[in-house]
């Protein structure tokens, strides 16, 4: 079998952050790091935490339980973290890629667009993961006949379907749902224990959703549901401020008296909720672009406590639940349909229990871990067919100052 010498994960430079996608990043990268000796996650900073690296704040953020080298590029003489929503950083950029040259990994693993088209004219070998739909009219198109391009990781098969139908290889394609950590959400809580942890009612039956609060995320049929089940709490976990005080204005307008907005809490304390919840909800809009694509982290976590879900029934949400055998599915954006399956739910425990069962024991399947050990040897597989000279410190080095000192000349 093909082997991975050195990989090297290059995040869009802002970990830790509230952005969901940050937390697959720092979960990725914890799995990667178990299968491979030489690995390195790569993100920005400041002078302090560039020497501190991984550090007991970082961990706690992401609820990260084994250690791995995390390098901080010192972007700024002193950052307060967590990164804002709209951080980016040009100066971590030019960092990264000169890193990047530094480094010649055996390859790059990086779900951002810009490292990916700079590196692969370099000439480092780039493994890229998107989870949205690739425009007719993309530059990054080029990509797929670049001989550096390892391959393309991506959450549903439709998007993967719709890269091959523009002309990339069946063979450079890895379709890999999300996953999660099953043991940041250990040892397993009683529901009252849960409660009791973080002052929430033991008589009242709590209906439950994490995430971000955007509308396309089913936040408005959450609301009406609420309006129409005033006997349950139902208990919001995350979200921007701004958002909540959107969502706030809107249980106002719809005089909600049974909805609590908690904000946004660590991985380390997502678990506690989850555990506290009777039902456990997503919501997602169907008009939401990405709706028929999306593979929520969120459906992975709760998967795996043991509290049973109401979905929407949307395609790529339904190649992992299955009405009725590890979930309850209601139709998007129709509020009636999530009170009904809700409704069923709390008055029939033997069916909860046996599709919350079934959904854990389901989700052994969908690990951080499974997914690394994929990814790591489709790469190695692939990495076969390329031309390992351009893999190469002095040349990638050369290559990269040509580029830069061309563009501060024109």
């Amino acid at each position: 079998m093909a082997t991975l010498k050195s990989l090297l994960y290059l995040s869009n430079g802002n970990l830790p952050s509230k952005m969901a996608h940050t937390i697959q990043v720092a979960k990725m990268a914890q799995a990667l790091s178990q299968q491979l000796e030489n690995f390195e996650l790569v993100t920005g900073g400041d002078l302090r935490s560039a020497f501190t690296g991984m550090d007991g704040e970082f961990q706690n953020w992401y609820g990260l339980h084994r250690h791995f080298k995390l390098v901080r590029l010192p972007t700024h003489i002193k950052v307060k973290y967590p990164f804002p929503q709209d951080y980016q950083s040009y100066r971590y950029f030019k960092l990264v890629l000169l890193y990047a040259c530094l480094k010649s990994p055996s390859l790059v693993f990086t779900r951002s667009t810009l490292i990916a088209d700079r590196l692969l004219k370099i000439g480092v070998p780039v493994l890229w993961e998107k989870h949205e739909l690739i425009d007719d009219n993309s530059s990054s198109r080029k990509f797929f006949a670049d001989k550096n391009f390892i391959g393309f990781v991506t959450i549903s098969q439709r998007l993967a379907d719709r890269c091959i139908n523009s002309g990339l290889s069946p063979e450079k394609v890895l379709v890999a749902h999300s996953g999660v950590d099953v043991q940041s959400f250990l040892p397993y809580q009683e529901k009252h224990l849960a409660r009791q942890k973080l002052s929430l009612p033991q008589a009242e039956k709590i209906i439950l959703y994490s995430g971000h609060l955007y509308e396309y995320k089913g936040i408005p049929t959450l609301l009406e549901t609420a309006r129409m089940m005033p006997e349950c709490r139902f208990v919001l976990v995350g979200g921007w401020v701004e958002d909540i005080d959107r969502v706030k204005q809107e249980c106002n307008k719809l005089n909600l008296h049974n909805v609590q907005l908690v904000g946004h809490v660590t991985q380390t304390e997502l678990a506690s909720y989850l555990y506290a919840a009777d039902v456990l909800i997503v919501p997602t809009s169907k008009y939401w672009h990405l709706g028929e694509t999306t593979s929520p982290l969120k459906l992975f976590e709760y998967m795996v406590v043991k509290r049973p879900i109401v979905a929407s029934a949307l395609p790529t949400i339904m190649t992992v639940l299955r009405d009725r055998e590890n979930a309850l599915l209601a139709e998007p954006d129709e509020p009636l349909s999530f009170k009904d399956a809700i409704a069923n739910l709390l008055e029939n425990p033997i069916l909860a229990n046996n599709i919350a069962e079934r959904a854990f024991q389901e989700v052994q399947n969908f690990t951080w871990d499974k997914r690394a050990k994929r990814i790591v040897e489709f790469s190695a597989e692939r990495l076969k067919e390329v031309d390992r000279d351009t893999a190469n410190l002095g040349k990638n080095l050369i290559r990269y100052l040509q580029q830069n000192l061309r563009a501060a000349f024109t």
